[in-house]
């Protein structure tokens, strides 16, 4: 599990390190404003992903050792290219991204859907070598058309289709030899037992987007753009998430096909333990990175990350470990408590975001979605304490604990 779980950390380290670049090319060339668009493109994009994991989603990690994969495919691509339409008239409508961009984001929007779909069956066949592959591969190839293309906004649109139509073809072939043809489909059979689980995941997820995102549309409204030194902030924090995503995607995946309820429950305190030490080290080496290096890295129109960053720092460290609960949660159905901790973690962002973007700025948009994280991680960390029958002091960070831990993950 060790060599698994090294291997995704790289992975997501290097695509964290790609974002970096891009973000910082685009900052140094084009720009606050520059990096404001570019935030609600990728953002709309998100947004359509958002709908099509109603029922391509986390579900399909479950259903993958469950049900037939031609089936689920064929079931998760109609409803992609429903979200695309959907979800693409909104932003349009709502005129939530540029108006020239617009078309470009719902049809990255959709390739994404399609993407996304294969990684999913691929996490859910434990296939972490070939998922992580093409996440990356998607990723180099975004930067390395960016890079020679040149540094615009419509180039950046290029290097994206370009890397996805890339990527999705490889997922195809990667994928071909998990489908087996099926002359009799029950797609609605299919459908409604995708939906049903996928609506329980992905309703949390889609208000947890909004938990993590709402805060922009605040931002840019009331300060234009100054939205870009929060994005940057923002990335900066985000990037100390990778090694605990790295673990609580392979924790999803072997929580899922695992039998044993007490077997579930020490591979997640494992994975708790892992992801406290790590981020805590990791939040540790950015409170030192000196404010001179962002701005040589980003631009000088980009300064006054640094507080944003202290005020961020309890959040992230909330969702790090809310992502270990989440996914023990997950692996065992019990996803109704995930869209309670996403609601909880929503009402401080509807009810004090705009107050505190109007008064405090951007270090008040930082402590509030601080505040966020950290309610849906207590309300989290409640319900696994409850449910999983682990004791308070097996989840307390002792020396034998942590020794058990790494027994554990070899």
């Amino acid at each position: 599990m060790i060599k698994t779980i090294s291997n995704t950390t790289f992975t997501l380290a290097l695509i964290s390190l790609i974002n970096f670049v891009l973000v910082a090319l685009v900052s140094n060339n084009l720009g606050e404003n520059g990096v404001a668009v570019m935030g609600l493109v990728v953002l709309g994009i998100s947004f359509i992903v958002m709908i099509s994991n109603l029922v391509g989603g986390s579900a399909l990690v479950y259903l993958s050792s469950r049900k037939p994969i031609f089936s689920l495919l064929l079931v998760s691509y109609l409803w992609a290219i429903f979200s695309a339409i959907f979800m693409g008239t909104v932003l349009w409508f709502f005129e939530l991204v540029p108006n020239q961009f617009v078309f470009w984001t719902i049809a990255i929007g959709f390739m994404e859907c399609l993407f996304s779909i294969h990684n999913q069956i691929f996490i859910g066949k434990e296939q972490l070598k070939t998922h992580n592959s093409l996440k990356l591969t998607q990723k180099g190839v975004q930067l390395l058309t960016f890079l020679i293309l040149g540094v615009t906004l419509q180039n950046f649109i290029v290097s994206l289709v370009l890397s996805y139509v890339l990527s999705l073809f490889l997922s195809f072939v990667a994928l071909k030899k998990n489908i087996r043809f099926q002359h009799r489909i029950e797609l609605f059979t299919v459908f409604k037992t995708s939906f049903v689980y996928g609506f329980q995941i992905q309703l949390s997820n889609i208000i947890q987007l909004l938990n993590y995102r709402l805060i922009y549309f605040f931002i840019g409204k009331s300060m234009g753009g100054l939205l870009g030194i929060f994005i940057v902030a923002v990335q900066l924090a985000e990037s100390l998430w990778i090694p605990s995503k790295a673990l609580a995607i392979i924790q999803y995946g072997k929580v899922s096909n695992e039998k044993k309820s007490q077997k579930k429950s020490e591979l997640t305190v494992s994975f708790i333990h892992l992801s406290f030490l790590i981020t805590s080290l990791a939040i540790v080496i950015l409170w030192m990175v000196p404010n001179e290096w962002i701005l040589s890295l980003f631009g000088k129109d980009i300064s006054g990350t640094k507080p944003i960053i202290y005020a961020l720092s309890l959040g992230v460290m909330s969702v790090a470990l809310s992502q270990s609960f989440s996914h023990y949660l997950s692996g065992t159905g019990q996803y109704k408590h995930l869209l309670i901790a996403a609601l909880v973690g929503l009402a401080p962002i509807i009810l004090f975001g705009k107050y505190a973007v109007i008064n405090y700025q951007l270090i008040g948009a930082g402590i509030i979605t601080s505040l966020s994280y950290t309610f849906s991680c207590i309300y989290l960390g409640i319900v696994f304490y409850k449910s999983s029958g682990i004791k308070l002091k097996d989840i307390l960070i002792l020396k034998t604990s942590f020794l058990e831990t790494f027994k554990l993950l070899k």
